[in-house]
């Protein structure tokens, strides 16, 4: 049976490409089957492909926007402040969203940059992120004043399920370097759900402090410390009664929570960031493709249970 979860299953952008290429994440007949044996649940996604005469739905588009500033906020790191449409800016809110960039003068998606979302601001439209310029790709980005954007993309972070279901729990939180522009995101789902939260911040990092500034302005914990020598502050936290960890950090970081959690716990749900290579965020290229078991994964939109991607794709 099918279990893998596509993020746009259900969407105005299913059926994609993979439908046409019987390449589906979701639906075994648009996956080469000759029958049905998917377990998902909402509408069939190959009768949409059959009475839609085998045509796949819209595709997302590139929309220039106005950079409105772009702030140096520690060396060779920026803040960009981004005037967006109002439709894409609601949709960019939820946990794991990321955006492709590239600059107005560049036509080639080959310069398309996947940057994950910092905040966005609803009343005003406008997008924040960072961006650190260390690439061909990134450094041609900071040179523009104004940019394409494609978008949105749902998947930068495996565990959404758990995320978005938990309610009325302790909720822990860490993260280190430049991955900490998911928390805001995050920490807005779940405090909407009415959970507790504490967020640890390891020291060592590259700190940036304006995320730790509007996490201030939020009813959670924050604790900085420094992970080489403190982690047993963390680990004293996992033992009351925590009902899930979000860890938001490299792959090494986030195998080393795991395995900090599972020492406590294996049963506290885990949410993690996803670090993988992403190119065209459609499962187009194969850039994002992992090895699970013998069955190759387009990371890109398929969420796949946080400890098996640490276990298994980074053997």
């Amino acid at each position: 049976m099918k279990s893998n979860v596509c993020v746009d299953a259900g969407s105005i952008y299913c059926p994609c490409h993979l439908a046409e290429t019987k390449d589906c994440i979701v639906c075994s007949h648009l996956g080469g089957d000759e029958f049905c044996d998917c377990n998902w649940q909402g509408v069939c996604i190959y009768q949409n492909f059959i009475k839609n005469n085998e045509r796949i739905n819209e595709l997302r588009k590139d929309v220039l926007c106005n950079i409105k500033s772009k702030i140096e906020i520690r060396e060779n790191i920026y803040l960009l402040e981004i005037e967006i449409p109002k439709g894409l800016a609601t949709e960019l809110i939820h946990p794991g969203s990321y955006i492709l960039l590239r600059g107005e003068n560049r036509k080639e998606e080959k310069f398309n940059s996947p940057i994950s979302v910092m905040s966005v601001n609803l009343d005003d439209n406008i997008l924040s992120i960072i961006i650190e310029g260390i690439g061909p790709k990134t450094k041609d980005l900071l040179k523009n004043k104004k940019i394409y954007i494609k978008g949105p993309y749902a998947n930068g972070i495996f565990g959404l399920k758990y995320l978005k279901k938990i309610r009325d729990k302790k909720v822990i939180l860490v993260t280190r370097g430049l991955s900490a522009v998911t928390l805001i995101n995050v920490c807005n789902q779940l405090l909407k759900n009415n959970n507790e939260l504490e967020i640890f911040i390891d020291k060592n990092g590259k700190r940036i402090l304006i995320v730790e500034k509007m996490l201030k302005n939020y009813n959670v914990k924050i604790n900085c410390i420094d992970f080489n020598k403190e982690l047993f502050l963390i680990k004293e936290n996992l033992k009351k009664e925590v009902g899930l960890v979000f860890s938001a950090g490299s792959n090494f970081f986030n195998k080393n929570i795991m395995n900090l959690v599972d020492e406590v716990d294996k049963n506290i749900p885990l949410a993690i960031t996803n670090n993988n290579l992403i190119c065209c965020g459609e499962g187009i290229c194969g850039a994002c493709i992992v090895n699970i078991k013998g069955e190759k994964i387009r990371t890109c939109k398929t969420q796949i249970e946080p400890r098996i991607y640490l276990k298994e794709a980074l053997k």
